[in-house]
């Protein structure tokens, strides 16, 4: 406890993180009364009061609510969010794997990321216009109802509105990266997820008979959640790695590996991706076209395909379970290429005992990488489905409906996000501090030296 005050005290000392956190707050401030900003043409009580009635009565839409961190209650600007830039970028990196110029492009380092962040801001703007259309058919076919004008003019103007609020937040979260103490826009989900939870633990508090119940079954499900992912997020497997020096000398080191080398991004992006056929199944059955196996189709992934129900399908719950498997392995070799870590410990010097050099290495290294991906994966596959799954146990079924807890207030997708964004927060904010001592220390140095001249 002592060094947790300690910490917090250091913190409120340094001017510079201090004003790190306080710039970050002041954009999540601004983020959150974006919420109340509405589109044009929305009939806003009719559609508080269909919202408000699905809140209460657990329906498919609940999920979709929460998701949106309450950004939809008045059906803000900014109610498409960040999941065009989302989209884009899993996109631009499949492309990168199959476009030379592409994979030409991440091989550049930092001028190259640059680039191909910029084509990701540009694609993201098209996909947020066609997203933003979509919502205004999809919510109005959800709440049974044309809570919004779907005329040509209306839906135009409401489409290029919520762009402009989609990508007013791509240049917030890029902000926060560059100014604040995350990455931007994991901080803004983060955020809208956090908000989504208050609400829902009001209401469930509020409406339950049994309050204790609830708290107590909520904590005890948050805390396991919590406890779980730590250990996915934290695990590290260590490769011995030795430098060979001058005079035969040797310095042993070693290649820290994490079980989850890329965090809660493939959660992020599976629930992106997981939302995209219902999101097309409801638009195509809005329009209602003449091509019976295309209307066929959107029903069959509308009934099967729904992660937003209350209780999802078997096949829903297996495709994003997979695809959050999956996203590990993809992500985890964009980010870790074997061959490239087998390069640079050959250059300097060095190399892992009882493994030969170059190709062996590399294999070694890949081997390692994919039994921590499946197992990572898995870990998080299971963390991000408990909470569908928990609707199939009868027995758990009659617990939680007793304290009116369904559908679960907090679901393992959201805890592993926002544990991933309090750890990238707290190593964020060691790191600049660190950065800030060695700063000090060498000015330190010069100045000393520059007395002894």
């Amino acid at each position: 406890m002592e060094k947790f005050l300690k910490k917090i005290q250091e913190i409120r000392e340094n001017p510079t993180i201090k004003k790190k956190i306080l710039f970050t707050l002041v954009i999540l401030a601004l983020y959150r009364l974006m919420v109340f900003i509405p589109v044009p043409f929305v009939h806003i009580s009719a559609l508080m009061t269909k919202t408000l009635d699905a809140s209460a009565t657990g329906s498919g839409l609940n999920y979709f609510l929460m998701l949106l961190g309450g950004s939809f209650h008045n059906f803000s600007l900014i109610a498409v969010g960040l999941a065009p830039f989302i989209n884009a970028s899993i996109i631009m990196q499949l492309l990168g794997s199959v476009v030379p110029k592409l994979e030409e492009l991440t091989e550049l380092g930092e001028t190259g990321q640059q680039k191909i962040q910029q084509i990701t801001r540009y694609l993201s703007i098209p996909l947020a216009f066609l997203q933003s259309i979509g919502m205004v058919f999809f919510i109005n076919y959800l709440l049974g109802g044309n809570v919004i004008s779907t005329s040509l003019p209306s839906v135009i103007i409401t489409a290029l509105t919520m762009t402009v609020g989609s990508v007013f937040l791509m240049w917030m979260g890029e902000l926060i990266t560059e100014k604040g103490v995350s990455n931007g826009v994991s901080l803004l989900i983060f955020a809208s997820i956090v908000s989504g939870i208050i609400q829902k633990v009001y209401s469930s508090v509020s409406s339950s008979a049994s309050v204790w119940g609830v708290v107590v079954f909520m904590l005890i499900i948050v805390l396991v959640l919590i406890i779980l992912s730590i250990f996915i997020l934290k695990s590290i497997k260590e490769i011995p790695i030795i430098y060979a020096r001058r005079g035969k000398v040797q310095e042993s080191s070693s290649l820290p590996i994490p079980m989850n080398p890329v965090g809660m991004v493939p959660i992020i992006f599976s629930i992106a991706f997981v939302s995209l056929p219902y999101l097309l199944s409801k638009l195509i059955t809005q329009f209602q076209p003449m091509n019976t196996r295309l209307v066929g189709m959107a029903n069959w992934i509308e009934a099967n395909l729904n992660i937003y129900a209350q209780q999802p399908g078997v096949l829903a719950i297996i495709f994003y379970f997979i695809l959050i498997v999956a996203f590990t392995f993809f992500y985890t070799l964009i980010v870790f290429s074997p061959e490239k870590i087998s390069d640079n410990i050959q250059k300097r010097g060095g190399f892992v005992p009882g493994i030969r050099p170059w190709k062996e290495t590399a294999k070694y290294i890949n081997g390692i990488l994919m039994h921590l991906c499946l197992r990572g994966g898995v870990g998080l596959a299971i963390i991000g489905v408990y909470g569908y799954v928990l609707n199939y146990i009868p027995f758990i079924q009659d617990i939680v409906q007793s304290i009116w807890s369904l559908p679960v207030v907090v679901t393992g997708s959201w805890v592993i996000i926002i544990v991933g964004v309090v750890q990238e927060i707290i190593g964020k904010v060691k790191t600049d501090m660190l950065m800030q001592r060695y700063d000090k220390i060498d000015l330190n140095t010069v100045g000393r030296n520059l007395k002894g001249m």
